[in-house]
């Protein structure tokens, strides 16, 4: 079998799993760089746009559709995403443990409040953005759509369709993104078209630095430790306190523009999760999630 075909149905495979039925029973500092990334949004005012991308083939030749699980959570006004220590890492997560102890008091509200603390199945692909291949190879992740109706569906949608593996770098083949705006002015995928086959490039330099990126998403995204979600969690909002070498919840400082001893956290890194961190016991500020069927929008990578 070739490995054209193996990817093919390696990645129809996967669709097909993550679609099934769902019966609900009684380290290093990464530098941020917006180069890293891909995403759809076009600027205000513009009410459509195409992309082209070209998704890249794995070594093992099978799916390039990297699984991960987060939790999508309002920060000062902006959605971001935290990835799930439990499932990315094998560690305790705050969001997790929160509602853990919200279903275990048997109370109808908490139970409900307790879906705030769900985790989303998202997908990480690397692409090249054909209008911007000069930034070499971007990640781009977006929401798994419970509806069928996501960007995911949509790509799998056309595989299904020409029966060919679109990520071999010789005979593969770009997708053409159509983006527009859904009813509350979001930029969203509304259609994904398969171009003509084609080499990944012509330039032999660019296609062996390409296809040897080994990175994963964790070398471009942050993976936060137990203390900073912790915070989220409770409805606050982390700095970095340079005197007790931790994360605090900037609400609880004082005069927090004025201190020199205090600086935000909006760059990619990865903190070792401590284990001497108590689990939150109450959640003081609820907070609000977006809907696992919603945009397939996603918020910025710090």
């Amino acid at each position: 079998m070739s490995n054209q075909q193996t990817a093919l149905e390696a990645m129809l495979a996967q669709y097909e799993s993550n679609n099934k039925p769902k019966y609900t029973p009684a380290a290093e500092a990464k530098v941020y760089d917006l180069k890293n990334y891909f995403n759809t949004y076009i600027p205000d005012g513009v009410k459509s746009a195409t992309k082209q991308i070209r998704i890249l083939p794995v070594a093992d030749g099978g799916t390039p559709f990297v699984e991960f699980k987060g939790h999508k959570v309002q920060v000062e006004g902006e959605w971001k995403t935290f990835a799930c220590l439990q499932h990315e890492k094998g560690e305790a997560c705050p969001f997790c443990d929160a509602r853990q102890l919200l279903l275990s008091t048997g109370n109808p509200t908490d139970k409900e409040h307790a879906k705030k603390f769900n985790t989303k199945l998202m997908y990480i692909v690397k692409v090249i953005d054909r209008e911007n291949e000069d930034d070499g190879v971007k990640f781009w992740r977006f929401n798994h759509d419970y509806t069928k109706n996501g960007v995911y569906d949509k790509i799998i949608g056309v595989l299904n369709a020409i029966k060919k593996d679109v990520t071999n770098p010789e005979t593969g083949r770009d997708l053409l993104l159509t983006i527009n705006r859904d009813q509350n002015n979001r930029p969203v995928v509304s259609a994904v078209a398969s171009l003509d086959p084609s080499p990944l490039t012509t330039n032999k330099e660019a296609m062996a630095e390409w296809l040897s990126d080994t990175r994963t998403w964790e070398d471009v995204y942050a993976v936060r430790n137990y203390e900073y979600l912790e915070i989220i969690v409770k409805g606050g909002v982390p700095v970095w306190n340079k005197d007790t070498n931790s994360f605090v919840d900037k609400a609880s400082l004082k005069d927090v523009a004025e201190s020199s001893k205090l600086e935000e956290e909006i760059t990619m890194g990865i903190e070792n999760v401590k284990s001497n961190i108590k689990v939150a016991e109450t959640v003081t500020n609820p907070i609000e999630v977006p809907s696992d069927n919603g945009s397939d929008e996603d918020d910025m990578p710090f």
